[in-house]
């Protein structure tokens, strides 16, 4: 089996750096000179793997997105497989929020960030963040779906409608984190859309 070349081990830290910067600064906040000199890598190189920050930003969405993905799938099929889709959606809501309080409310969610500040000035983001989020709403849609089936959320509206609702809600909780520095608001705010606004009628 070939080892990874060093190349793709500083192309995959770059990418790491970024969504680290891009999550904290934002996307006119974080120059590609400051991901550089935490790198120690020469200016030269990042332009051997990437055309432009636009370029390197669009890339980022995507191993953010894909690297959550995994995270939430491995969950589901491991550790909550016991659970119940509502159990489950409140476990990965309450993991991230903690998440976010832990790195003090410093970091955003990627996707959230960068929808709110790039997606209307590059195209090559936006469609990113297209795939990113209907990844996302999948994933949502599939659990709501499951919780449907049990009896867990309300069967009058349709799975993707709620898996919509659902999105906008996690978005902007996470928006009010760190906003406000506090975790109960946001808490609250995704205990009302489970408890209440998915409830079964």
């Amino acid at each position: 089996m070939s080892r990874p070349r060093r190349s793709d081990h500083t192309r995959d830290a770059l990418i790491q750096t970024g969504i680290e910067q891009l999550s904290t600064h934002g996307y006119h906040g974080t120059g590609i000179k400051q991901i550089l000199d935490e790198l120690n890598v020469p200016k030269g190189s990042f332009y051997n793997f990437f055309a432009s920050k636009e370029a390197f930003v669009a890339e980022a969405i995507t191993t953010y997105s894909d690297e959550m993905q995994k995270q939430l799938h491995d969950f589901v099929t491991g550790p909550g497989k016991h659970l119940s889709p509502k159990q489950q959606l409140q476990a990965i809501s309450e993991f991230s929020l903690k998440k976010a309080a832990k790195n003090e409310f410093k970091q955003s969610c990627l996707i959230a960030a960068m929808s709110t500040e790039i997606a209307s000035e590059s195209l090559a983001c936006r469609e990113q963040l297209k795939i990113a989020t209907k990844k996302w709403l999948g994933f949502f849609r599939n659990l709501i779906a499951n919780g449907q089936e049990v009896g867990e959320f309300r069967n009058d509206v349709s799975p993707e409608e709620l898996a919509d609702i659902y999105w906008a809600a996690w978005e902007g909780s996470r928006i009010k984190l760190k906003m406000s520095n506090k975790i109960k608001p946001a808490q609250d705010a995704m205990a009302l859309m489970l408890n209440v606004l998915m409830a079964p009628q």
